[in-house]
Order: C-alpha cells, then sequence, then structure tokens
C-alpha cells in the first residue's frame, strides 16, 4: 500500500506510456508472427495436400494407362481397389507431412516470440546440441518409433483402411502416424502398438485376397454330383455383376483331398480384390449349402471324442 502511495501520477502514466509502446512495438510484432505462422502452416498444409493429391491422380492415370496398353489385370474391381489403395496412401502421406510441417512451424514462431518477450535465445539455441544430444541418448525408444514409422508410410507397408495382423494386434487400420498405428479389432477394441515395435506386418489389404472354402462332405455323396453343385454356384456367381466385381478370375475346386470313414474334403479357392475375402467366403458358402440341398447332398457329421 505504500508502494502505491508512494507513486506518483508522473510515474504511473511513464508506466502506462512504457506498456504501450510495448505493445505497439513487440506486441503487434508476436501477433504478426502468430499471424504469419498460420498463414505458412496453411500454405503448407495446401502445399502438402497439393504434392500427395498430384501424386495419386498421376499415379491413376499411369495405372489406367497400362491396363490399356499392355492389358494387364482388366478386372474392373481390382483396378477400382488399386486406385483406393493410391487415395488412402496419399491422405496418410499428407497427414503426417502436415505433422511435421506443424511442428516445425510453431517452434521456429515460438523461439521468436520468446526473442520478442525479452527472453535471450542465443543460448537456447548454442543448447540445443547438448539437449539434442541428451534427448537422442534419452529417447532411443521414440527414435527408433519415428524412424520405423516413417519406413512404414514411405513403403507403403500400411494405411487407413487396411485389415492388418501387427503380430500385437489385428484388425482395421484407424490411424497411422510417425510414433503409432492403431487398428481397431473385429470385438470393437481399439489397439495402439508403436511402430518400433511392428517385426512382422500381415497385411490383408495389400495384392490379392483369397477366399478359401473347405468342404466336409458325406463320404456316401456322389462326388460327380458335389463337382456339378460346385459348379453350378460357380456359374451363378460369374452371372451376379455384384460378385464378379469382386472377383478376380474364376474359382477353382480342387479334387478330393482326404477321406477317411465317414468324410472326403474338397477345397474351393478364389482370388479376390483386397479385403473381400472374407465376403466372397460367406456367398460361397451360403450358395453352396443351398444347391448341396437342392441335389440332396450331404454335409459329413461333425466327429465326437468318445470317452474312455
Amino acid at each position: 500500500m505504500n508502494l502505491l502511495a508512494e507513486t506518483t501520477t508522473e510515474e504511473a502514466f511513464s508506466l502506462v506510456d512504457r506498456v504501450g509502446e510495448w505493445l505497439l512495438s513487440n506486441g503487434i510484432t508476436i501477433l504478426v508472427i502468430i499471424l504469419v505462422a498460420l498463414i505458412v502452416r496453411f500454405v503448407v498444409g495446401a502445399l502438402i495436400n497439393r504434392v500427395f493429391t498430384t501424386m495419386y491422380q498421376s499415379g491413376s492415370r499411369i495405372s489406367r494407362m497400362t491396363n490399356v496398353v499392355v492389358k494387364k489385370n482388366p478386372d474392373a474391381g481390382m483396378a477400382a481397389a488399386n486406385e483406393e489403395r493410391r487415395k488412402q496412401r496419399a491422405d496418410t502421406l499428407a497427414t503426417a507431412s502436415k505433422n511435421v510441417a506443424s511442428v516445425i512451424i510453431w517452434s521456429i514462431a515460438f523461439v521468436m516470440i520468446l526473442s520478442q518477450v525479452g527472453v535471450n535465445i542465443a543460448p537456447i539455441i548454442a543448447s540445443l546440441g547438448v539437449a539434442g544430444l541428451a534427448a537422442g541418448i534419452g529417447a532411443q525408444t521414440l527414435i527408433k518409433d519415428v524412424l520405423a514409422g516413417v519406413i512404414m508410410l514411405f513403403e507403403d507397408l500400411v494405411a487407413v483402411g487396411d485389415y492388418v495382423d501387427l503380430q500385437f494386434a489385428e484388425g482395421t487400420v484407424e490411424n497411422v502416424n510417425l510414433r503409432v498405428t492403431q487398428v481397431r479389432g473385429l470385438n470393437g477394441v481399439l489397439w495402439t502398438v508403436r511402430n518400433g515395435e511392428v517385426i512382422t506386418l500381415g497385411n490383408y489389404s495389400r495384392g490379392l485376397g483369397t477366399a478359401f472354402v473347405e468342404l466336409d462332405i458325406d463320404s456316401a455323396a456322389n462326388d460327380e454330383k458335389v463337382t456339378e453343385a460346385i459348379h453350378a454356384v460357380f456359374d451363378a456367381l460369374k452371372s451376379d455383376q455384384k460378385w464378379m466385381k469382386l472377383i478376380v478370375g474364376l474359382p477353382e475346386a480342387s479334387g478330393i483331398l482326404a477321406v477317411d470313414g465317414a468324410r472326403y474334403q474338397r477345397r474351393i479357392t478364389a482370388d479376390t480384390i483386397p479385403g473381400k475375402q472374407w465376403d466372397v467366403e460367406r456367398e460361397i458358402r451360403k450358395r453352396l449349402r443351398v444347391e448341396f440341398n437342392k441335389r440332396g447332398i450331404e454335409f459329413a457329421l461333425p466327429r465326437f471324442q468318445e470317452s474312455a
């Protein structure tokens, strides 16, 4: 209270003047720094989006030209899946690149603001080397995760929407960044796996999927009728545009694989566009069940373990 009482009117106005001068100089500068950072972040983000969109569009055009000239992989469903794959990769790389750019831009802006506030940034800049070394030693796991994430993204090992097996988790990829990959399991659990811990990666959404249906058929069934029923299902699938868009080529049926006293086995395989193999498997099973019932073909009864 005494300090306030001793403060003269002139000193109070002087303090207000100094604060006003600081706001008009340094304050405006800080505001400009923030505004410029926002503009740069927006422009860099737009450029990154443009670069990866161009990459995606160029890849799509080249792929279409290759299909026309070479007539390789003429299947429309497979071509659409490849195009969707390129789009997913472009979106994933763009998101990761914008995150890195944001960290760099705002770090520079923060150092510049500290300078305007009056903090001597020279020691901060000089100590970055030492801090970087210490951080490198103490954050080896983080650096390992980031490097693994960069490799995963740029080598297109995984993208958002893929169905993958990361050894520790299996499911649909919901998020990929430089440090972790998040996978939604079939039971709804969201698994977060550090990129540096991914040693073995199985991607069900790359290349071709394979629908695999194994049949246990009653040993008394006529195998010729079984073959006719299987090919009737194949013919029905060929005439169904919905399913032929998902199947690459034609399904194949094996001969008799194994025989015992109560059953014998046949196997059906069909190449599909990525990620659709399970849908095709369910449809083949459904159609086989109907066709077998129509022709009086019995599936083998389940085997029971006899108690001693």
